[in-house]
């Protein structure tokens, strides 16, 4: 014989059901507080620069910054401008998409500061008068090419050799590198000498590219667009992560820039004295070919193209 069964006292269903809440804990153990924790980070960015939060752009690191010329851009790049002392890479789909124009606010700043440029392995021969008419005396501009008659291989070895050695002489502001293929290796060096000083370094590469890792600080896609407009896309930066370009237009690139913005070293060393300008370098083609130089006295524009 079975015992009857019973029902539970309502009380204890309940409790059953809902089972009382757990005792608060004891007033003497601290609990971190969002100030705290804010006063912690803070800290830990304080000593460590190359650290930033997922939200925010990251610090320059302690190193001076080179404006863009462009405000929509510098709010976008850590620091506010190029990062000197450290390597950007620029990836285009063709050959003058708008590179040079792009730069030539922060190459002004820098001849305007006394700092000398190096263009090392250029696609297009430098046109010294039509550097010159864009804020950028020849005396301060320095071209590096390879022998013609080397092969491709040797080439490029010899121009990744001399772009190390400019990084490493510490006597240029401004270092623009060509590199149509490069292993990571090699772009590691260029990073390294970079960051042992305040050369602003930019590795101009074709976006096949993409597919290879860089140690490079600052990587971005560009793409020209109809109207003088450019298209920036942001592959790598310290900071969050921006899932659409950036438009810029690249008109009104006369207007002077902040040349005092850019610090003048105080003792700079001494380098090779540049390229004589010749009459020959007029007739050349500009590096980028969004700005044609003009037309030699005599000499059809058409050969020119």
């Amino acid at each position: 014989m079975t015992a009857p069964l019973h029902a539970a006292p309502p009380r204890a269903a309940e409790g059953l059901l809902f089972p009382a809440p757990a005792a608060p804990e004891p007033a003497g153990l601290p609990r971190p507080a969002a100030a705290e924790r804010q006063q912690a980070l803070s800290a830990l960015e304080q000593r460590y620069p190359g650290l930033w939060r997922a939200g925010q752009l990251g610090r320059a690191g302690g190193a001076a910054v080179c404006p863009t010329g462009y405000d929509a851009l510098s709010a976008e790049l850590p620091g506010g401008g190029w990062p000197a002392g450290g390597l950007t890479e620029l990836l285009t789909t063709q050959g003058g998409a708008g590179e040079m124009r792009l730069l030539l606010p922060a190459l002004r700043t820098l001849a305007g500061a006394g700092r000398r440029i190096a263009l090392v392995a250029p696609p297009y021969l430098p046109n010294a008068m039509g550097l010159a008419a864009a804020g950028l005396p020849a005396r301060q501009c320095y071209w590096v090419r390879a022998p013609a008659e080397a092969a491709r291989a040797a080439q490029q070895a010899d121009m990744l050799w001399a772009a190390e050695q400019v990084l490493r002489s510490q006597a240029f502001g401004g270092v623009l590198v060509w590199l149509p293929a490069a292993r990571p290796e090699a772009l590691r060096r260029l990073q390294v000498l970079a960051q042992a000083g305040d050369a602003v370094a930019w590795a101009l590469r074709p976006a096949t590219a993409l597919r290879e890792s860089s140690p490079a600080v600052l990587r971005l896609l560009l793409a020209p667009l109809p109207g003088n407009m450019l298209s920036i896309t942001f592959h790598k930066r310290r900071g969050p992560v921006r899932d659409t370009p950036l438009l810029l237009r690249l008109d009104g690139m006369a207007a002077a820039t902040r040349a005092a913005a850019w610090p003048v070293p105080a003792g700079a060393p001494a380098g090779p004295e540049p390229l004589a300008q010749s009459s020959q370098l007029s007739s050349d083609a500009v590096l980028d070919r969004g700005a044609p130089a003009a037309p030699a006295p005599g000499r059809p524009a058409a050969q020119l193209a």
